[in-house]
């Protein structure tokens, strides 16, 4: 073997083993703890959300699983980012990344997807405050300035509401959070019949 090809192959062995390597191995222990975290802060948001998450008597057994699932999930999902954004930091720097970019990087990203997404956030926001205040559940009939039916679908950002006459009106929950809402609440057939409707493909929306 020419020497220069043996003090090539001698060079990238030992950036593999004494530069790579390491940072690899530290990498792994901090994506393995942020997970341990994450899973810990998944138990402990539903011990301290506990009270929030007791429905009203006149919900349905599924409609009270659905509440919390829905009130649960947003705290565990900002974990979950607030950690991967943390760990990447951590390992940025592991591999030699300056700290100025990384922090400069992430305000940049940050303002840019707030600003992108302002509506979408005051509609989510909205929402989730829809859902801790138990003000509506699928199945519940609803008088408002938008509109007025039976609630038949509650997505992350809009309530769809389905008219007597059949037409479907999709409603923001920033909209819906600032209006007037007269809800006659469904009982546990209504539900059941809405359950039943929507996996008949009655109505499924995307």
């Amino acid at each position: 073997m020419p020497p220069e090809l043996q003090l090539l192959l001698t060079n990238v062995l030992g950036w593999f083993r004494f530069w790579l390597l390491p940072r690899l191995w530290s990498a792994a222990v901090i994506i393995f703890a942020a997970y341990l975290l994450v899973r810990w802060l998944d138990g402990r948001w539903h011990s301290w959300l506990r009270p929030v998450l007791v429905s009203a008597r006149d919900r349905s057994a599924s409609q009270s699983v659905w509440r919390q699932v829905r009130i649960l999930s947003l705290p565990r999902a900002l974990t979950r980012i607030i950690f991967a954004l943390l760990a990447g930091w951590m390992i940025s720097e592991r591999f030699g990344v300056p700290r100025e970019i990384i922090l400069w990087g992430l305000t940049i990203t940050f303002a840019s997807v707030l600003w992108a997404m302002r509506h979408l956030l005051s509609d989510l926001t909205a929402g989730y405050s829809l859902v801790l205040d138990d003000t509506l559940a699928e199945g519940d009939q609803i008088s408002s300035p938008l509109g007025e039916g039976v609630v038949e679908h509650i997505s992350w950002f809009a309530v769809y509401l389905r008219t007597n006459d059949g037409t479907l009106i999709v409603i923001p929950h920033r909209a819906m959070k600032g209006s007037v809402i007269k809800v006659r609440r469904s009982t546990p057939t209504t539900a059941k019949a809405m359950k039943s409707q929507r996996d008949l493909g009655m109505g499924n929306l995307p």
